[in-house]
């Protein structure tokens, strides 16, 4: 059974509850990145998928998705991947449709019932590079590669095209919260895997930090519970000591990959509220684990990490086709305390 709103609640804000919060979340569209504006049946697929899920798993909060909006729009810009073209770049008027649609799709995900809920909204970096590359098509790294060469050729104009971004994310936040009821906002954040930035202090100081800190302190304005996410999907790595400035209020990364335990990246990021603790891949424990494995793991989490400020979850999103009945072994067990 589902934790009471109030019990996830005070977890999220850092107090110590009796049972440990759980949460997990999947895409539901057979491509994420799939345009709304060119199929927009992908709509539906995200909401049914939504519904059933809740149905189905006992999940504590709500983390929903963004299938179907993953593609900023580039206004002016034929082709993102040619420097002459981001000249061109245009910021959305507050009436876009990829803002006003993202609103309306929030409004329409308050179908958790009363868990808190939070909405999707990925970094001005990730948005960026994703648009480089055809999805599911082309690897996922030539995103990063691809951003690099543009980088190199042109940083300025790099930072600007990542500011207007970032001013249209702020927009998108400042209608959600205002046009619905939904508790806070979850910020994806990754660091370029490229590596010639990947692991570059200057780069991450005088570009990524100041255009990701620009959109959460937007979100910080606007809405007082938000969860870091700092991505580890499918590998990609973070140093996480890098992102103790980031002001959001509650942290989400990978566990494994980036080499903080919940219990550790607590003291990281100054006694905040953490989340995750399980591998998201296939050949982790809560895809593949028998019950008594991944209840046996969902103890260790606990014991490791303590009651106060203790979210369970995965490190990214579970796959799709996970077995609903593992997540709610685990979530069995983080309810027993």
């Amino acid at each position: 059974m589902t934790l009471a709103r109030e019990e996830v609640i005070a977890a999220l804000n850092n107090q110590e509850t009796g049972k440990i919060p759980i949460s997990f979340w999947r895409h539901f569209a057979v491509d994420e990145f799939t345009n709304v504006f060119q199929e927009p049946a992908v709509l539906q697929t995200n909401l049914g998928g939504h519904q059933k899920y809740y149905n189905a798993v006992d999940v504590d909060f709500a983390k929903t998705m963004l299938d179907g909006y993953f593609a900023y729009p580039f206004r002016g810009v034929d082709d993102p991947r040619s420097l002459t073209n981001l000249q061109r770049l245009r910021p959305l008027n507050q009436d876009d449709p990829w803002i006003t649609g993202q609103v309306e799709l929030a409004q329409q995900q308050q179908i958790a019932g009363k868990r808190p809920t939070f909405i999707t909204m990925f970094s001005p970096m990730l948005l960026f590079k994703w648009a480089l590359i055809k999805h599911y098509a082309e690897p996922l790294l030539l995103a990063d590669q691809r951003f690099t060469d543009l980088y190199e050729q042109d940083p300025s104009l790099v930072f600007q095209v990542l500011e207007v971004i970032a001013d249209d994310q702020i927009k998108v936040v400042q209608a959600i919260m205002a046009n619905t009821t939904v508790d806070g906002i979850y910020y994806s954040t990754q660091s370029i895997q490229d590596s010639r930035l990947r692991d570059d202090t200057q780069f991450f100081k005088q570009v990524m930090e100041p255009i990701d800190l620009k959109v959460q302190e937007g979100i910080n304005q606007v809405s007082r519970l938000n969860i870091l996410h700092i991505c580890g999907f499918d590998g990609a790595t973070n140093h996480l000591e890098w992102f103790t400035n980031y002001p959001l209020q509650v942290v989400n990364w990978a566990t494994g990959i980036d080499g903080y335990s919940l219990g550790e990246g607590k003291k990281l990021f100054g006694d905040r509220p953490v989340m995750g603790g399980f591998d998201n891949s296939t050949t982790g424990i809560l895809y593949r684990g028998t019950k008594e494995q991944i209840q046996t793991e969902v103890k260790r989490l606990i014991d490791e990490a303590g009651h106060r400020g203790i979210i369970l979850g995965a490190d990214c999103t579970v796959p799709r086709d996970i077995s609903y009945e593992r997540l709610n072994w685990a979530i069995e067990a983080a309810h027993q305390g």
